[in-house]
């Protein structure tokens, strides 16, 4: 009594496969290298292609990024030695003289030394713009900048309360 057992898929492939002829065993070969390279031709070189045109494209950014920080660096470099320095002598002195060239009146106290290189001047009633104006010519004149200021808008149309504490370069 002899019993057939089941074939496995492979053996079941590999009889398939012995049962064709030789012309459709190579059919079939070129079939299935066909579908192999259409396969590998969209799922490996068309990425690759894709992501060589995106690279080249971003290394062409990053060429012209690069360009552009250099020549910046080289700008700030130029002005970091073309920067005249801050005049000598006392500072207060010069905060007074911008403040009569413009023709500020400090209220209350005028101004006072808050630490060793600062100075707060307290302006009642001034025009934006004339505070904006002082403190540029006072940092372009004079070395000494604004670090700290406070603005109170007053009831009379573009004047303002401001104290501003200033400090030498």
């Amino acid at each position: 009594m002899a019993t057939m057992m089941p074939l496995r898929r492979h053996e079941r492939l590999a009889q398939w496969w012995h049962l064709r002829s030789r012309s459709e065993q190579l059919v079939l070969l070129l079939l299935g290298a066909l579908v192999v390279l259409a396969l590998l031709w969209s799922f490996v070189w068309q990425p690759l292609a894709r992501d060589t045109e995106r690279l080249s494209r971003s290394l062409a950014d990053g060429r012209a990024a690069l360009a552009d920080a250099r020549r910046q660096s080289d700008e700030i470099a130029g002005l970091a030695r073309n920067t005249p320095a801050p005049p000598a002598g006392d500072a207060r002195a010069a905060i007074e003289s911008a403040m009569a060239r413009q023709g500020f009146k400090p209220a209350g106290t005028g101004i006072e030394r808050v630490g060793d290189q600062r100075w707060r001047a307290t302006l009642d009633a001034i025009s934006f713009d004339s505070l904006t104006a002082f403190i540029d010519a006072l940092q372009r004149d004079a070395g000494v900048r604004a670090a700290e200021l406070s603005v109170t808008a007053r009831v009379e149309p573009g004047q303002v309360r401001a104290d501003v504490t200033l400090a030498r370069d």
